[in-house]
């Protein structure tokens, strides 16, 4: 009697055929066809609602080759919704079912759920799944979680072959799966959500494109704008799904280390594409140029005279366990970054595990003008947000004008650095046009002083400019040798835990 109870208790679950996934891995092409069928759904139970996107009849994955887990990551998801309309907490399992004649070895074939990744051979054989109209050879969980009740949650899928498969093993190999669901209720609490978790949870994410031509909220802006358009917003990034922050927010302050035995106080800027959050101190650490020297192009680059590019594919890391910031591709650091890192090494320090090392873009694309040594050059960020009107958090390559590698500037790999002007953009700021623009002192980055970007505006031999978040609400350009404020970003990791808190400025989120 005990046995069958418990076996009750285990085996409430609901199995439901979401779609069928035809993956046909080779170095020629891998093909992906999702379908639905009614005979292949099953409900036994009205507390799950169960739906699907996607309606394109075949995806064709670019990459004739095997793929890096951070280009498979960036691969469009199969996206599935799982409803809670019950009170009831649910776990489930994402479960792949590999058909019988796939031909590709397990140990090649990698899938995440969300942003966590898996090869196949590691994860969990269960009994194999019995799928109607499908030769199930066997069943393996990639996924697991919690959908509370009267909730729902949004799975990402993605699968590819891995990096490490060879000509010989990978080559007119197929690989042919289909995905279930299977759910339960359970009397578990759900694990304690993340920071960013818990971010988007609070938030009811505006994916429509803000008015960028104008600060917000401006002097001019309705009482009932400020309300409806402030909040979390979406966009793309390198690494994926962006969410930013726009306008008055009231709760998105984190508190986090200390200085001088104060607590120091953040505001979130943004969750990023690879599920760290940015954050900027709500305060100054001291007034710095950015450079010195100020005669030259090359002085508006977080780090110059690089031994080659800082790119994507290989950008400039800087070593942190050392406390003397060594940069993997050599070059000198530029003033604000030396301060940077010695406030960190002072005040960081000992919270370092809770901080990522991940992308900052200090952006020496070319923007306009025309290049050459004796010509005044603009940078892409002055194009895109002077000109154009156009913020991209993507990270343009750090070239010339003709097309060769800049050795200054391009995009890094730190533990601390500043806003760019896309960030301060995206939140709402102004570029240096009219007074009634400026962002008023209702937008949570305006400060009572101006303080550096990290994204460069011009340059000529004789000088060099940076973009600066003016104290007005706006925001402009000053030459590097200019003293301005300095307000430390940094990342704290995708799986940093909160405390307590609610992010308003007397319950702010308290990570430790």
């Amino acid at each position: 009697m005990k046995e069958r109870k418990r076996k009750i208790t285990i085996i409430t679950v609901i199995g439901v055929m979401l779609f069928s996934c035809v993956a046909t891995l080779s170095y020629a092409l891998w093909e992906r066809l999702f379908t639905q069928s009614d005979e292949n759904k099953i409900t036994t139970l009205d507390c799950f609602d169960i739906t699907y996107s996607n309606e394109s009849a075949a995806t064709t994955l670019n990459g004739a080759v095997p793929i890096k887990e951070e280009d498979g990551l960036k691969l469009e998801p199969y996206k599935i919704t799982i409803k809670n309309t019950c009170d009831t907490n649910a776990k489930y399992n994402v479960i792949l079912n590999r058909k019988r004649g796939s031909t590709l070895d397990n140990k090649f074939v990698r899938a995440a759920v969300d942003k966590e990744t898996i090869l196949l051979s590691e994860a969990t054989q269960i009994e194999t799944r019995s799928i109607q109209g499908f030769d199930n050879e066997a069943s393996y969980i990639i996924g697991s979680g919690f959908v509370t009740g009267k909730k729902e949650k949004i799975i990402n899928i993605r699968s590819w072959m891995d990096w490490e498969t060879q000509a010989n093993e990978g080559q007119n190999k197929t690989f042919t799966y289909k995905i279930t669901i299977e759910t339960g209720a359970t009397n578990e609490e759900p694990p304690a959500p993340s920071l960013g978790e818990a971010i988007i949870a609070n938030y009811e994410v505006k994916e429509d494109a803000p008015d960028f031509t104008k600060g917000f909220p401006n002097s001019k802006t309705t009482q009932a704008d400020i309300t409806s358009k402030s909040g979390l917003y979406k966009t793309q990034d390198d690494d994926g799904d962006t969410y930013y922050f726009r306008g008055k927010i009231d709760n998105n302050y984190v508190k986090f280390g200390q200085a001088n035995g104060k607590d120091l106080i953040w505001r979130i800027v943004r969750i990023n594409g690879d599920g760290t959050i940015r954050i900027i101190l709500d305060d100054n650490i001291e007034s710095s140029a950015y450079n010195s020297t100020i005669s030259g192009h090359q002085y508006v680059g977080f780090t110059y005279q690089n031994t080659k590019p800082c790119t994507k594919s290989d950008p400039c890391v800087t070593n942190y366990a050392s406390g003397t910031f060594t940069n993997t591709h050599g070059g000198t650091n530029s003033e604000i970054k030396g301060k940077l890192e010695e406030w960190y090494n002072t005040n960081l320090k000992d919270y370092d595990d809770k901080i990522a090392l991940t992308k900052y873009c200090n952006d020496t694309s070319y923007g306009i003008g025309t290049e050459d040594s004796s010509n005044f050059l603009n940078y892409g960020p002055y194009k895109r947000i002077y000109t154009d009107h156009k913020p991209d958090l993507h990270c343009p390559e750090p070239k010339h004008q003709n097309g060769s590698d800049r050795t200054y500037g391009g995009v890094y790999k730190l533990k601390i650095g500043l806003i760019n002007g896309d960030e301060l953009y995206f939140g709402g700021y102004d570029y240096n046009s009219t007074t009634a623009n400026y962002a008023s002192t209702d937008n949570y980055l305006r400060r009572s002083y101006t303080y550096w970007t990290m994204s460069p505006s011009y340059g000529l031999t004789s000088f060099a400019g940076v973009f600066f978040a003016g104290d007005y609400g706006g925001f402009s350009h000053g030459y590097v040798n200019n003293s301005y404020g300095v307000a430390p970003v940094v990342n704290l990791g995708a799986d940093v835990l909160f405390t307590i808190g609610d992010g308003t400025s007397g319950n702010p989120y308290v990570v430790e």
